[in-house]
């Protein structure tokens, strides 16, 4: 009789969420409230001499942020997080006996890797700030004959990039490592 093995692969990915779509289910459109946020956070970092770039929350928490707009960004970032998820889980989940989401991060309120000096500083902030990139953390389960079978990673890889591609403006899987 056969023996089946469970072998894990742990992905991450980022991906950005089209905006048509967005839009289409939400009042507030992502790009402006990721210039705006830009806008303030800028000011902070302004009016405090910070030598860095924080995070939303974080400019948020200081008072630098307008609670409105914070509340805007938080639920487009929300809403934008929960349609990846459904999204990951409606396309793979017929290749995989399980999927199970680590974390799933909106990346506007992570800390951005502009610096103050950087060139294009405001573009790539506008583009960090604006709540619609989503980061995940997955370990995908799949039942196999062999215990640790060779390319399972690349498989993996692969299977996640021609179902999701279609799916989202932009998409980068960070790692892909067997378990």
């Amino acid at each position: 009789m056969t023996q089946l093995h469970i072998s894990k692969i742990h992905i991450t990915l980022i991906v950005k969420v089209p905006h048509k779509l967005l839009e289409r289910h939400l009042p507030s459109s992502a790009e402006v409230v990721g210039e705006a946020l830009t806008e303030q956070i800028l000011e902070m970092v302004k009016k405090n001499k910070l030598g860095y770039f924080p995070a939303a929350d974080f400019a948020s928490k200081q008072g630098g942020i307008d609670d409105d707009l914070m509340d805007a960004a938080e639920t487009i970032g929300w809403f934008a997080a929960r349609l990846v998820r459904e999204e990951v889980q409606k396309k793979l989940r017929p290749f995989f006996s399980m999927l199970n989401f680590q974390s799933v991060q909106n990346v506007a309120f992570s800390m951005p890797s502009v610096r103050p000096n950087q060139i294009n500083a405001y573009s790539l902030l506008v583009d960090h700030y604006t709540p619609d990139t989503v980061k995940l953390d997955i370990i995908a389960s799949v039942l196999k004959k062999q215990q640790q079978p060779e390319g399972l990673a690349n498989w993996a890889r692969q299977l996640f990039r021609r179902n999701l591609e279609d799916s989202f403006d932009h998409m980068e899987i960070t790692q892909a490592v067997v378990m």
